[in-house]
């Protein structure tokens, strides 16, 4: 099993937070979750660990391409 980043823990303990305000019922002194609460958690980090993969795939994609020269010709072309 991979370890689990700082950031990666962080973002699925605020959407574990976030399923339990939407999944957990308080009748009387009775309280109950629908889902396990080991479900909520195991899905939490799956899509935390989703979120912060798409989030690096695009900040790659985004970032200056290595091995791309900028020339004076390339500038006076913009200056055009």
């Amino acid at each position: 099993m991979a370890v689990i980043r700082p950031e990666t823990r962080d973002l699925a303990s605020r959407i574990y937070a976030d399923f339990l305000t939407r999944f957990v019922v308080v009748s009387g002194e009775a309280v109950s979750v629908t889902p396990s609460a080991d479900n909520l958690a195991k899905l939490s980090f799956k899509l935390a660990e989703v979120f912060m993969q798409v989030e690096e795939d695009l900040n790659t994609a985004n970032l200056p391409k290595k091995g791309f020269t900028l020339g004076n010709s390339d500038i006076a072309e913009w200056s055009k």
